[in-house]
């Protein structure tokens, strides 16, 4: 085959089987730092088979049948750093809140700003499709990669909305 013949033919895909060593604080850390890795455009399709360490804590309660317990404790343990008299914050963050809830509610779409852990920032644009007050996770919907993300409130460091 010569040099012109290479560069006409169409591509094609090829499938490797691989093991990555990711050194992180948590499994989900290094999970995200994969993800990252393999969310390019050479890189069509993946599927991870194994190394997924998440959900174990639903697992342990649904095998104790207990979950209630776990419920009763989180009910404790949230109300008390509300108690300790930050009342300025409080507005805030009700502010923020009350923000986030209209741009669900409207469907508008927002340039989200998110520090995630060791200093790594992501600029996405999205749509939020909910807001746990209780566990104060946002979910998002990245318009561009057609996915979605769950990032904790303290996360975000700006937003931007755009019409």
């Amino acid at each position: 085959m010569n040099q012109r013949d290479s560069n006409t033919s169409p591509k094609q895909g090829h499938l490797f089987t691989v093991e990555i060593l990711i050194e992180d604080q948590t499994n989900g850390l290094a999970m995200e730092k994969l993800l990252h890795l393999l969310n390019v455009d050479a890189i069509k399709d993946y599927q991870i088979l194994k190394g997924i360490q998440l959900g174990q804590l639903i697992e342990l309660n649904t095998k104790q049948g207990s979950p209630a317990s776990l419920h009763t404790n989180k009910k404790t343990v949230v109300p008390t750093p509300t108690t300790t008299g930050r009342t300025n914050p409080t507005e805030a963050a009700k502010h923020i809140v009350e923000q986030l809830e209209s741009f669900k509610t409207n469907n508008t779409l927002i340039r989200l700003t998110v520090v995630k852990a060791q200093g790594i920032k992501l600029n996405l644009p999205c749509r939020i499709l909910n807001f746990d007050a209780s566990s104060q996770n946002v979910t998002v919907y990245h318009v561009d990669e057609k996915k979605v993300y769950l990032f904790k409130l303290n996360e975000i460091d700006d937003y931007v909305a755009t019409n």
